[in-house]
């Protein structure tokens, strides 16, 4: 249920939407009869994570990888698998759609859609289109740039981490792009935590050496 909110009851009544997500529910509220509007939405799979960008749209993000995209606040959803090419082109041990969002608080109007495989996405126009990113490596995680849109930094699992076939250690790299995830480089070997720093240029990072 996706509801407008303003006061402590409102936010109760937002808790019916996040135990989708797996957030406990508060019982004994009547959303409707404090004067909220509920919609109702149905999708393939309980909701995974929730992203709104301005101009009324949230996209929707369920634990089956299915993105969903609505331009009216949330009143209809769209599901948009179509628009992101190759997302269903994944060879094992990786997996189809999207695993995770990154807004840009940057620049509201950007997301990075990042794949279950080697394949990504990103929108500059709010999902009114979206490009392919093909980084050519399976990300681990990202931290979007506070005050620079094409900044990104990028960990990268490497090929163990993914088989038990492989050889060596299942670590990290860190890898950073500076537009927008057309291309990132290694900066670091064998990370396990990262961000960007106070200052524009800084990254703060912890370090392994190896076994």
């Amino acid at each position: 249920r996706i509801t407008t909110m303003a006061t402590p009851m409102a936010l109760a009544c937002l808790s019916l939407l996040l135990a989708a997500i797996g957030v406990a529910a508060v019982e004994g509220i009547d959303c409707r009869s404090i004067g909220l509007r509920v919609t109702e939405v149905y999708m393939d799979a309980p909701i995974k994570d929730i992203v709104w960008l301005e101009g009324q749209v949230v996209f929707a993000l369920t634990t089956k990888r299915t993105l969903y995209r609505s331009s009216d606040d949330g009143r209809k959803f769209t599901n948009v698998m179509s628009m992101l090419q190759d997302s269903d082109t994944a060879e094992p041990p990786f997996h189809d759609g999207v695993d995770a969002m990154y807004p840009s608080d940057a620049d509201s109007k950007r997301l990075f859609l990042q794949g279950g495989g080697k394949t990504h996405w990103v929108t500059y126009d709010r999902g009114e289109s979206f490009l392919r990113r093909r980084a050519h490596m399976p990300l681990g995680g990202v931290k979007m740039h506070k005050t620079q849109a094409d900044y990104m930094l990028a960990s990268r699992m490497s090929e163990k981490c993914y088989s038990r076939a492989k050889a060596g250690e299942c670590d990290q790299d860190l890898y950073v792009s500076y537009d927008f995830g057309t291309s990132f480089r290694r900066a670091v070997r064998r990370v396990s935590q990262y961000d960007w720093g106070p200052s524009e240029n800084t990254v703060i990072y912890s370090a392994y050496s190896a076994r």
